[in-house]
């Protein structure tokens, strides 16, 4: 009988290049969905998937922002297929395949609540479904690229109970806190508390109705991912040798709770909201890389 014939040297090698590749595009695609909102375009096309009834429309600002955002989602619905067709097929790629499935059903997800996030003029619940669907994906996509890579080495000692708490605490919260920020921005709640850190007129217990508690909620929740960061980082001895990857996600928070404060000081330029989403998108990638590789370990 005819064997299997062996993998392509390099091939998984290049397939992971590619993911790589998909994982800028999609976080750029999230940066953009954050612009987008920003510019109040996202019914900039209202009639979906034409324009004010035209295939091409007349570009302004708006309409090419939206447009852009469309586009590039199209690009990566496209490039995943191709991608995810490809790693089937692979003998050597079994680990990957419940992965190649998720992101499958999220993609499509994601495809059904950007149409009704137009139609259902830019909804709450819609924007941010939306916005945690596309970080999941994203943080999928990783999760494929980490299944097609060989161990190297001996796994890395086990995490101690209280880090494993503290690792799971941060993977919740920031989920929490990206349908915050997701909520936040779909109500135009940004700068509910334009001072920092006391909110309408001074007042450091203001009223926590409408707009204002969701911006609080917001706030708190960044401050709580601070506190749970430094706490991973102690528990699972990130000064140690070979465990700096822990401190990662207490640099990425306190990094993103500045950007955070100087996009409500500085009136939510758009520039300042863009870096906001990117460093969300980021924590979301060194998340899932922590878990991922943490679960992998214990295995092995």
């Amino acid at each position: 009988m005819p064997s299997t014939p062996e993998p392509a040297p390099g091939a998984r090698r290049r397939l992971r290049s590619a993911l790589a590749m998909l994982i800028v595009a999609t976080s750029a695609l999230i940066v953009l969905g954050a612009l987008v909102r920003a510019h109040d375009a996202g019914l900039a096309c209202p009639d979906w998937p034409r324009c004010f009834g035209t295939w091409i429309p007349e570009m302004d600002f708006q309409v090419a922002f939206e447009w852009s955002h469309r586009a590039v989602a199209g690009s990566v619905a496209l490039v995943y297929a191709a991608l995810g067709m490809w790693i089937w097929r692979r003998p050597d790629a079994a680990s990957a395949r419940p992965w190649v499935v998720l992101g499958a059903v999220l993609l499509a997800v994601q495809i059904v609540l950007g149409g009704l996030t137009v139609l259902l003029q830019l909804a709450s619940w819609t924007v941010t479904a939306h916005l945690l669907t596309g970080n999941s994906f994203n943080a999928t996509l990783l999760a494929i690229a980490l299944a097609l890579r060989e161990p190297s080495g001996a796994p890395a000692p086990p995490l101690a109970p209280g880090a494993r708490i503290a690792l799971a605490a941060f993977a919740a919260l920031l989920v929490v806190q990206i349908g915050l920020g997701g909520a936040v921005s779909s109500q135009y709640a940004g700068l509910a508390c334009p001072e920092w850190p006391t909110c309408n007129g001074g007042a450091w217990f203001p009223s926590l109705r409408g707009s204002v508690g969701l911006h609080l909620a917001h706030r708190v929740g960044g401050y709580s991912l601070v506190v749970v960061a430094a706490a991973l980082g102690a528990t699972a001895r990130a000064w140690e040798p070979g465990r700096g990857r822990y401190a990662l996600p207490l640099l990425l928070v306190v990094v993103q709770a500045a950007v955070g404060i100087a996009n409500v000081v500085t009136g939510i330029p758009v520039e300042v909201t863009a870096l906001h989403s990117a460093i969300a998108a980021l924590l979301v990638l060194a998340t899932t890389w922590l878990c991922y590789t943490q679960a992998r370990d214990a295995t092995l």
